[in-house]
Order: C-alpha cells, then sequence, then structure tokens
C-alpha cells in the first residue's frame, strides 16, 4: 500500500505527498454546497435551457448544450424490441 499524505481545505488547490506512485484517485466525492448547478460545470453551455430540453455532447465544441432538437448521425436510440 502506497504512503499517501494529504491535506484538504476550503480553497481551489489540493496539496498532497504520494511514494510509490505517480497517480492519486479519488474513491468519494462529497459537496455539501447547496448552491451548485448544472451550468457550473466548465464544459456545460446552459444557454437555452427550456422545459422539454436535452443535454448532448457537441464533439465539435468540445462542450456538453442543451437543445431542444437534436440532429445528429452519430445518435442511434435503441428502443428495445416488442
Amino acid at each position: 500500500m502506497a504512503n499517501i499524505k494529504g491535506k484538504i481545505r476550503q480553497s481551489t488547490k489540493l496539496k498532497g505527498k504520494v511514494a510509490g506512485t505517480n497517480e492519486i484517485v479519488a474513491q468519494t466525492v462529497k459537496i455539501s454546497s447547496g448552491n451548485i448547478s448544472l451550468g457550473d460545470i466548465s464544459n456545460v453551455n446552459v444557454a437555452g435551457q427550456t422545459d422539454g430540453a436535452v443535454m448532448i455532447f457537441d464533439g465539435t465544441a468540445g462542450e456538453y448544450k442543451i437543445t431542444t432538437q437534436v440532429e445528429n448521425e452519430n445518435l442511434n436510440i435503441i428502443g428495445g424490441t416488442y
């Protein structure tokens, strides 16, 4: 087992030391603030939010977009067998 030391404070920076490996993997992340919304995520464009809208990834823009019309040749919706 790797010797891992870390300190997490309420800030935008995480400092830590790792011995024996180059990777730190978070197993649990808890966000207790009630003021977080989908638009706070850096690659989500929430412009166009309306009733019935869906979120789809735009590979050209590199972000998720909100839309009421899905026109994408890469989208397959498989409804199952009836």
